[in-house]
């Protein structure tokens, strides 16, 4: 019986697929893992990427954007689902690994608090960060 060769036994098989999951630079191994299981179970996979991703992107919009959530026209693209989605991700992370993610968070929480002013009409039972314009 001839050997077949390793190119022909693996055209058979299904083809490999990328990682349904995001790093987040800043978090080490373990924390990566808290987040993927915290994905799994009560967001997207990518979810905490994405959203501190967004949250960055907009506090570094001009300022007269920076706390207008109506500025993408969709309530899911804003940053400020972006951050409700890490407050999920910071309130139910295990320590350890919410204080890592706070650390990458807060620097951003600080610029946008620099950079707008609180809102005297807004409603108390908001976010802090849904109180500012």
């Amino acid at each position: 019986m001839t050997r077949r060769r390793p190119a022909q036994v693996r055209g058979g098989l299904a083809a490999r697929r990328s990682a349904a999951f995001t790093v987040v630079d800043g978090l080490d191994a373990a924390a990566q893992l808290d987040v993927r299981a915290l994905e799994r179970s009560r967001l997207t996979p990518g979810a905490v990427a994405k959203a501190l991703e967004s949250w960055r992107q907009q506090v570094r919009l001009p300022r007269r954007y920076a706390a207008d959530t109506a500025y993408y026209g969709c309530p899911c693209c804003d940053g400020g689902y972006g951050r409700a989605e890490l407050d999920i991700a910071l309130h139910a992370l295990p320590r350890r690994s919410a204080r890592q993610l706070r650390a990458l968070v807060e620097p951003v929480d600080r610029a946008f608090l620099a950079r707008t002013l609180p809102d005297p009409h807004a409603p108390d039972d908001r976010p802090w960060w849904e109180r500012r314009c």
